[in-house]
């Protein structure tokens, strides 16, 4: 008797669960990170002098990419950052930015030492994954255009080509991480900001 009760007691205690649901966005946070790494990239190497204290208007009418929207932002940051004066208008203007993207996108590739997962012939199902080495490196890729020009006379075309990656590898199981730039960078990020912060402290805080 005693023992169906702990039976009981134990079927009663194991009924009750919570689930929550779980989604997740079409694109990974990953991939639009390296994106955005490589777009960044890209802009830091743009210089320009003649542009310090000039009118700049952007012109973005010939760009068509993936994240239209930051490669607009960072680019007007971006000029910023190098002394320039945006304006809204073109008429107010002394120079003209015009950006365009020859390519933004990622890629990937992998290499395995051993027996990759392969397809079994009138199965959904694929044979188990034997391997003792694997690594995988997703890698943004971006190329932008800049034309500055005055009025018809050419100041600068450059070519901004830029790169940003994520490497991983396992051994045996354990996963080791090569190189993650992606990290690198918002890493990055929270330094400046901490530096930032510090700046703005009050004396004697």
């Amino acid at each position: 008797m005693k023992r169906l009760i702990v039976i009981e007691a134990v079927l009663v205690l194991l009924a009750g669960c919570a689930s929550r649901p779980v989604t997740n966005t079409p694109r990974s946070a990953v991939e639009q990170l390296l994106l955005s790494g490589a777009v960044d990239r890209a802009l830091e190497k743009f210089r320009l002098p003649e542009i310090v204290g000039k009118k700049l208007y952007v012109d973005f009418t010939h760009l068509n990419s993936y994240d239209v929207e930051y490669v607009r932002l960072a680019t007007r940051v971006r000029f910023a950052r190098l002394g320039a004066v945006l304006v809204e208008k073109v008429e107010e203007s002394e120079l003209v930015a015009e950006v365009a993207c020859g390519g933004l996108g990622t890629e990937f590739k992998t290499e395995v030492v051993g027996m990759p997962a392969l397809p079994v012939p009138n199965s959904p199902a694929a044979t188990p994954e034997l391997t003792a080495y694997r690594t995988g490196e997703q890698t943004g890729i971006v190329k932008l255009l800049i034309l500055v020009h005055a009025k018809g006379r050419l100041i600068t075309a450059v070519h901004c080509y830029a790169k940003c990656d994520r490497e991983e590898s396992f051994v045996l199981g354990w996963r080791l991480q090569r190189s993650d730039q992606v990290r690198e960078g918002w890493e990055r990020a929270d330094q400046q900001l901490d530096r930032s912060r510090r700046r703005r402290a009050p004396k004697g805080k």
